[in-house]
């Protein structure tokens, strides 16, 4: 059975392409939006796919600095959020995801830093698990939901 659109929660994908460029602009495509927005009665969800430390080419930049490569992630959610009229006060919950969670110190003081100059309070529920990334030279991936009122 097909359900009517007309029955579905609407949404749209988020983008910012003045920072990250959309994954199926890659020369190899890859099929996922940066972000969706879906819109519930009284507020709006943004899911932002996981973010890397890309440039607005879908380039790895900051290679090898772990610390270069979580601000960058970090600042691209940023501008993601930025795109919806949102900022990080809006995260209710981040998922990172670190390549080697050896370096999990050096991630955690680079966050807590960006966290502080964004004067989060309270700070998003969060989860940091050690994966594989996408690419073997990014070191971190993070994806995060926000949550705010419907038409801002």
């Amino acid at each position: 059975m097909i359900v009517a659109s007309k029955d579905r929660i609407p949404k749209t994908p988020i983008e910012n392409k003045r920072v990250l460029c959309e994954a199926y602009d890659y020369p190899s495509k890859v099929s996922f939006s940066r972000g969706m927005r879906v819109d519930l009665d009284n507020c709006s969800m943004l899911f932002i796919s996981g973010t890397a430390s890309v440039d607005e080419r879908g380039e790895s930049i900051h290679q090898g600095d772990l610390k270069g490569q979580t601000l960058r992630a970090l600042d691209n959610i940023a501008a993601l959020l930025e795109s919806e009229g949102a900022d990080w006060h809006d995260i209710v919950r981040t998922t990172c995801y670190l390549a080697d969670f050896r370096h999990y110190d050096e991630f955690n003081d680079a966050r807590n830093a960006f966290f502080e100059t964004k004067n989060l309070n309270p700070l998003p529920a969060s989860t940091c698990i050690e994966a594989r990334i996408c690419r073997p030279e990014l070191l971190i991936e993070i994806e995060a939901i926000a949550v705010i009122r419907r038409g801002r």
